[in-house]
């Protein structure tokens, strides 16, 4: 007789998953707070840093940013209440702090004065994230409702500060909160769908799976939306630039001092700190989708053994690599995927949540093994009903490895959008060294084939001498904001994706 599939693969007598909202995670709004954030700290004790960034803007025409940040007074972080109210704060510092670093009309300063540094890295430390901008600060914590008894959509967000002024920036921020307002739908059918596994419930599988395709669509759909009202010249000239970091930066190579935080070393000299900037890679979101689809991803350039069963660097927990271990100075250990090592900027419910659904995430492996025990299956059986009964398993598990594999598909598709995106907005605009501006309206991004074409620009050259004859091999170099070469990290993430089909 065949085995009943409602009996659970998994030997568990009873298992629950976790619930969302123990990691500060809301069913319906995903990794977006419930409400939207706040446009001023309500405490006037604040009011130095609610005047400064009010007045950002004309400080960074004018070139007087830093003579005014120099200024400010050293805010105590205690009379802070509210988690609302730290976010509120890490965004203001954020900005200020990207704002007087990389300067506008002026050299970079590798020196952040202690009335920005300290109460940063005090706000960073009761947020567990790193203190640095990053995808929480701009794009979960930045927004607010149009109209507010209007629902939460696309057309009916305004972000609440920016480095330019730019509808651009606004739009590039906020296609992206709103791929983040998915985050309710495709969660929640996530958890659901692991629930399955361990139930042994084939048919709710196959039910979630779908849902987290179809949100995956949606994702991809917004995210083709970028084009529409971001010009490439603006994001890639005027925006761009701030949410760069101080780890694996030409402009910085040390790092950053972050004043009357860390002191002197041994020898006297100031302590540089060295973090990651912002970067789109730390979306908690797109992180989680990865790792309950079973996603694995590599450093760049690194491909896993083709005979082993747990590809990675470090102890694996049902075949996913395990987050790294972060210094409080932002040095990260070497040879780590680089989407483990920008966790550091992911806060740290958000970090954790990712850390523990890794631990239960068995969707791909649980539907393997119902395939191939049902393409093993003997159909000839002369049992009329255990012959039924044999067809309608092998029915479905070809259909939980075509709604598995159709989610991979979807997520396929998106990294090619990300892939264009890229193209337009980083690539070319880095090859065009800051000619005539871009005219948005004239884009169509094209979706069935990769814009990622052979290097026009180079970057680097590099000679060797081998056997008396000199060689000299040029290779395009073009650093995400995050400090990846970004075309073959891209492409790299979208073939480790399809890697994943079950065929």
């Amino acid at each position: 007789m065949a085995p009943n599939h409602s009996v659970p693969l998994i030997s568990e007598n009873t298992f629950n998953v976790p619930r969302l909202e123990d990691y500060d995670i809301n069913p319906s709004t995903g990794f977006l707070p419930s409400t939207p954030p706040l446009k001023c700290l309500p405490d006037s004790y604040y009011e130095p840093w609610e005047t400064l960034i009010g007045m950002f803007h004309s400080l960074m025409l004018a070139g007087r940013l830093r003579e005014y940040v120099k200024k400010l007074p050293i805010l105590k972080t205690d009379r802070l209440k509210t988690p609302e109210e730290y976010r509120r704060a890490f965004l203001i510092l954020s900005i200020i702090a990207h704002g007087y670093v990389w300067g506008k009309y002026e050299t970079v300063s590798d020196r952040l004065p202690e009335g920005v540094a300290i109460p940063w890295v005090k706000v960073s430390e009761y947020l567990d994230v790193a203190p640095i901008i990053n995808h929480a600060a701009v794009v979960t914590w930045n927004w607010c409702l149009i109209f507010p008894d209007e629902p939460f959509r696309l057309n009916n967000l305004s972000t609440l500060i920016t480095f330019s002024k730019t509808l651009d920036e606004s739009w590039f921020y906020l296609v992206t909160t709103a791929i983040e307002g998915f985050g309710g739908r495709a969660l929640t059918s996530i958890m659901a769908a692991i629930q399955a596994t361990y139930d042994g419930n084939n048919e709710q599988l196959i039910n979630e799976l779908r849902t987290i395709s179809s949100t995956i669509f949606d994702i991809n759909k917004t995210l083709q939306k970028m084009f529409k009202k971001c010009d490439p010249y603006v994001f890639y000239w005027k925006v761009r630039p701030y949410l760069s970091g101080w780890e694996n930066e030409d402009r910085l190579p040390q790092g950053l001092i972050y004043e009357g935080v860390d002191g002197n070393d041994e020898n006297g000299k100031p302590i540089y700190r060295r973090y990651i900037g912002g970067s789109a890679g730390q979306s908690a979101l797109i992180q989680a989708l990865d790792i309950a689809l079973n996603v694995k991803h590599y450093p760049t350039g690194v491909k896993p053994h083709a005979n082993s069963s747990c590809h990675h660097f470090s102890s694996c927990s049902n075949g996913y690599p395990q987050p790294h271990q972060y210094a409080s100075n932002g040095h990260t250990e070497p040879q780590q995927p680089y989407l483990h090592r920008i966790r550091q900027n992911i806060p740290g419910h958000h970090r954790r949540f990712l850390e523990d659904l890794a631990k239960i995430a068995n969707i791909r492996s649980y539907i393997i093994s119902n395939a191939n025990y049902d393409s093993s299956a003997n159909a000839s059986s002369s049992d009329e009903n255990e012959g039924v009964c044999l067809l309608r398993e092998t029915n479905e598990a070809n259909d939980l490895v075509k709604a598995y594999n159709e989610c991979l598909n979807q997520m396929k598709d998106f990294r090619k959008t990300h892939l264009n995106i890229v193209e337009f907005y980083i690539i070319k605009q880095a090859r065009r060294g800051g000619g005539s501006h871009f005219n948005a309206k004239e884009v169509t991004p094209p979706v069935d084939k990769d814009l990622i074409s052979s290097s026009e620009k180079t970057v680097v050259s590099k000679t060797t001498n081998v056997n008396n004859e000199i060689t000299t091999t040029t290779i395009e170099i073009i650093k995400g904001t995050g400090g990846t070469n970004l075309r073959p990290f891209l492409e790299q993430m979208r073939d480790e994706t399809l890697a994943q089909k079950i065929q």
